[in-house]
């Protein structure tokens, strides 16, 4: 008897164990704010992934890559990682402001809630735990700590060989054929060539600012650069009143895409 229940037991810790690890995700709220802000606390990096019910290659990816236990491990101690439902008006929301096309799509963020990976298809176990791996470095988990003395400025760094900000010949075809009544508008106002540069503006910005502020990796005649865009707008004419405050107030140029 005494056996018997030793065995229930220890099925019973077992279990628990298992149910406690059957999801990486730390909840599907949708918060975005929320997981920037435990992030910075706690010096980890955001995950998001963003599926649908009806995408297979998703249900694929939470029967298989997320359900491996390295993966599991992974993304409960290094990351805040949220699953975006694109079906719901949260996620929907959220997927436009990320500008997210395709399903599945991954995107990694720094604790400071800058862009540094995105992934836009199907990935094993295997590669995943490559990429996941590869951005837990301490470059990208600081724990951050706010001074409500510090007065914000507006200091945009420099680069001796800084990049045009302008779309490219793809980006404006893309804004001239998309219907203008589903459109999100957002701001670009700045690209940069560096990393570094591109960090030190968005810390700037979340500063003064209290739009979304996010940042894509793009090629220019075969070189990265990183764009920044601030702002989600529903009308053409909210953004553009956006841009105008921009100029005057705070002498900054932007694009309206």
């Amino acid at each position: 008897m005494l056996r018997f229940v030793l065995i229930s037991l220890l099925l019973t810790g077992l279990l628990t164990s298992l149910i406690a690890k059957e999801s990486p995700f730390i909840n599907n709220t949708m918060d975005i704010k929320g997981a920037k802000e435990k992030a910075s606390l706690e010096g980890k990096l955001i995950f998001l992934d963003f599926h649908a019910k009806w995408c297979t290659p998703c249900t694929w990816m939470d029967q298989t890559t997320f359900a491996d236990e390295q993966i599991i491990n992974i993304l409960q101690e290094e990351y805040v990682a949220l699953k975006i439902d694109i079906d719901q008006k949260e996620g929907f929301e959220i997927k436009n402001q990320f500008d997210v096309k395709y399903l599945p799509t991954l995107l990694i963020f720094n604790s400071e809630g800058i862009m540094i990976e995105r992934i836009e298809k199907t990935v094993t176990p295997r590669i995943l735990k490559e990429i996941l791996l590869r951005h837990n470095e301490p470059v990208n988990k600081k724990v951050i700590s706010h001074s409500a003395n510090t007065a914000p400025t507006m200091q945009v760094p420099t680069e001796s060989n800084p990049a045009e900000m302008k779309l490219s010949p793809e980006e404006e075809i893309a804004f001239q054929k998309e219907p203008k009544n589903q459109k999100v508008y957002k701001l670009q106002v700045g690209v940069f060539e560096k990393y570094e540069s591109a960090e030190i503006f968005i810390q700037k910005l979340n500063q003064l600012f209290t739009e979304p502020v996010t940042v894509r990796n793009d090629f220019i005649q075969q070189k990265i650069v990183f764009r920044v865009f601030i702002g989600q707008f529903d009308e053409l004419e909210e953004a553009q009143k956006f841009k105008d405050i921009l100029k005057t107030e705070n002498q900054m140029d932007a694009i309206v895409i």
